[in-house]
């Protein structure tokens, strides 16, 4: 059999050694941390001093008066305008075609199809509602009738 003595040194010694493994562990995070810091602290340094550098050189380029560029004066021409000795006229336009009526009935002109037009959006047909107008009253007797007025659906214009 075991002797009961040896038995609880041994957990305990494992126990240490698991512990001392942790904090030597730990210490080594604790170094590698503490040399990042020294690490960050001297980036922190070198950006300061380049931030200083730069202020200055701000400060020299603003106390410095720079005259505006001038135009060079060889890329500006001044546009040339016609000598006065010929008269200006003006082009001629284009002859207007003569219509010649192919019938005596035209599609474009009967009523029935080009009733309902939009003046504004030129919509057509089943686009354009007519209306009553409530403000102008054409008759009172024997009941009140209205102008019409037309409403275009789409552009909801009115004429």
């Amino acid at each position: 059999m075991y002797n009961e003595t040896e038995k609880p040194s041994s957990e305990y010694e494992i126990t240490i050694n698991k512990l001392s493994n942790q904090i030597e562990e730990l210490f080594s995070k604790i170094h590698y941390y503490q040399a990042l810091i020294a690490e960050k602290e001297f980036q922190i340094k070198q950006l300061i001093k380049d931030n200083q550098n730069l202020i200055a050189k701000v400060q020299k380029l603003t106390h410095q008066p720079t005259p505006p560029p001038e135009p060079s004066q060889e890329s500006y021409t001044p546009p040339t305008f016609p000598s006065n000795s010929q008269p200006y006229t003006p082009p001629t336009p284009p002859p207007i075609p003569i219509k010649q009526p192919e019938s005596s009935f035209s599609l474009s002109e009967d009523p029935r199809i080009n009733k309902r037009v939009c003046p504004n959006c030129g919509a057509m047909g089943f686009a354009i509602r007519e209306v009553d107008d409530k403000s102008k009253v054409l008759s009172y007797s024997p009941r009140r009738m209205y102008a019409k007025k037309k409403e275009c659906t789409k552009c909801r214009y009115e004429w």
